[in-house]
């Protein structure tokens, strides 16, 4: 579905413009809050209203894919959306919405999930979700990627400067250094961008709350890896890199709490001192790059 693609990098845009994602409890409470609208309308049998209220969902949940490098179009291809021809149910929308929370709330809150739970993905219970809007949508003549369009511009208008915004491990410049310098297309999270005025501990500290995060949904939601970065001179000797790497290492190993030692990761180095016939080489010639990886 070439329309989701094109649904994700609408929205990216947007947020990116009004200044960065929501945090993800933050964006959660959103879309049960828009879920809730639904209802609302579906009661007052409020045409107009639902159409509002099912783009609005579509919105936030998009959001949400984004912030966990979601591969909707796939999603809904595995769900096979556009041969669905189910009916609208409300009771499953919230269905759908309570499956995003209890997997997110494993992932950001205080509720772990039970080793008995199957394994759901926040991708794939949005990809339900979404499904859903679309079936309300059928009936009405809605064509709900139509609409997200003069939604987006709605919001650059309205929401300019109206919410409390927080960066995001998805928008963080490290990710675009680290893609200019290797042509990589992963999907990745980031740290944020290395700050000289900081020591290097105080630097990986700073990325420790998106790290652990990342331990806790990148197997399951299929994120690649987490990029660091520090600074690095080409005209510095090669034992440089591998010292600098094995001290933001052993911070991130000794910062690590026990509870995510169950996902073993791996580091691996990028650097303009590895040659071009090197995997690792990078061209950045002022930076390193220190790929965490979740071991399989």
């Amino acid at each position: 579905m070439q329309e989701m693609i094109l649904l994700q990098q609408k929205v990216d845009e947007t947020i990116r413009a009004l200044g960065g994602y929501f945090r993800p409890l933050s964006g959660l409470a959103r879309l049960i809050e828009e879920v809730g609208e639904v209802g609302e309308a579906l009661e007052k049998e409020d045409t107009t209203l639902l159409c509002a209220e099912l783009v609005d969902v579509l919105m936030i949940s998009t959001c949400l894919s984004n912030q966990y490098v979601t591969d909707l179009a796939s999603e809904h291809q595995q769900l096979k959306t556009e041969q669905d021809e189910a009916d609208a149910s409300f009771y499953r929308l919230v269905h759908e919405a309570g499956q995003v929370a209890r997997v997110m709330n494993g992932y950001e809150g205080d509720k772990p999930p039970k080793k008995t739970d199957a394994t759901l993905t926040v991708g794939t219970s949005l990809a339900r979700l979404q499904r859903e809007l679309f079936r309300f949508a059928r009936p009405l003549g809605l064509d709900l990627l139509k609409e997200i369009d003069r939604t987006n511009e709605k919001n650059l208008v309205r929401d300019s400067k109206r919410f409390a915004l927080t960066r995001d491990p998805i928008t963080e410049a490290t990710i675009d250094h680290y893609r200019s310098a290797t042509g990589s297309e992963e999907r990745l999270w980031g740290a944020p961008v290395y700050e000289a005025e900081r020591s290097l501990e105080e630097n990986v500290q700073q990325a420790l709350p998106s790290l652990r995060r990342f331990l806790r949904c990148a197997r399951n939601e299929g994120i690649e890896a987490f990029v660091l970065e520090a600074p690095i001179e080409r005209s510095d000797q090669l034992v440089a890199v591998k010292e600098q790497a094995e001290e933001i290492g052993r911070i991130i190993k000794e910062q690590t709490p026990l509870s995510f030692k169950e996902a073993p990761y791996r580091i691996d180095v990028y650097a303009s001192q590895l040659g071009p016939v090197s995997p690792f080489h990078s061209e950045d010639e002022h930076r390193m790059f220190l790929l965490l990886y979740i071991d399989a």
